[in-house]
């Protein structure tokens, strides 16, 4: 069972706890805020054992395995190389970093630590993209040609100010890295090459395979990924949680208590085993992720 302490409450870390919560190796140890008094609260609510208002004091904290960081991106590279320095291992919440060289230097820091890093990119380990890899691996669908994914939303309530004045801000940096990150990891392939425009992008691997994905804070869209393969085509909305998909229009359905628990199952087993890498997100896939945004 691995140990875990969360750092940075703010809206997202409640579904990173239930994801924890409902991890079958994982135990939610610690919660860290700079307000004790959220802390204390979050101890209460989600029973776990320690409340913190010190980051550096939670690290040193030896009943402690892993951290999972939920701060704002541009404090990320930061706030995992304190963990990694004190040896805990880290999941970081996306984007990991906010450029190519500062991903780099973490992963090479790990490496040195000799502790398992990773960027939490819950769409890939969600059972329903697990399964539909799998479908796509076996050539259930023939060979992928084409993807197309989106994630979009008009902005209706006030969101945090460093999402637009601090490095990593941005659509593309927010939620711009779900449709990336799915496509990537349905592809199967290195990429090749990237078109950029504004928010949306072009693709193409070096397995033949193109995609597009498209992302805004300005405008509404079908937030839908269409599959296409020589033998179908699978098509799925919500895709970065959903439970359910249509494979050549037939529905298949999967259960699911958290979109949060199969990344940190996996994290967690892969300390279990000693590895310091995930062959899933790998330091490989995140930089291929950042080498869409363009950093």
């Amino acid at each position: 069972m691995i140990r875990i302490g969360v750092y940075g409450l703010g809206k997202i870390s409640h579904r990173v706890i239930q994801g924890i919560l409902y991890a079958n190796n994982a135990d939610l140890y610690a919660v860290c805020s700079s307000s004790l008094e959220k802390a204390n609260a979050f101890k209460k609510e989600y029973s776990a054992e320690k409340a913190y208002d010190d980051y550096e004091q939670m690290l040193h904290d030896q009943n402690l395995d892993m951290i999972y960081i939920c701060t704002p991106n541009y404090l990320h590279a930061k706030h995992i190389q304190m963990a990694l320095k004190n040896f805990k291992h880290v999941i970081c919440e996306k984007p990991m970093c906010v450029s190519s060289k500062e991903l780099d230097e973490c992963f090479d820091y790990a490496k040195k630590q000799n502790c398992f890093l990773m960027e939490a990119h819950k769409t890939v380990f969600t059972p329903l993209n697990q399964k539909l890899f799998e479908m796509i691996s076996n050539g259930e669908i023939g060979q992928v040609k084409s993807i197309d994914a989106q994630y979009a939303t008009r902005l209706t309530e006030s969101i945090s100010e460093w999402h637009f004045n601090q490095t990593g801000a941005g659509c593309m940096f927010d939620i711009g890295v779900y449709p990336i990150c799915y496509a990537n990891r349905m592809a199967n392939s290195k990429i090749k090459q990237v078109f950029r425009l504004k928010d949306e992008a072009l693709i193409e691997y070096e397995n033949g395979c193109v995609a597009h994905i498209a992302t805004s804070w300005d405008v509404s869209m079908e937030n839908t990924s269409h599959i296409y393969g020589t033998k179908g085509s699978i098509t799925c909305k919500n895709f970065w949680k959903n439970i359910e998909a249509l494979i050549n229009e037939n529905r298949m359905i999967v259960s699911q208590k958290s979109d949060f628990t199969g990344e940190i199952e996996h994290a967690c087993a892969c300390v279990e085993k000693g590895l310091i890498e995930s062959p899933v997100m790998s330091r490989m896939a995140s930089l291929e992720i950042l080498k869409v945004i363009g950093v």
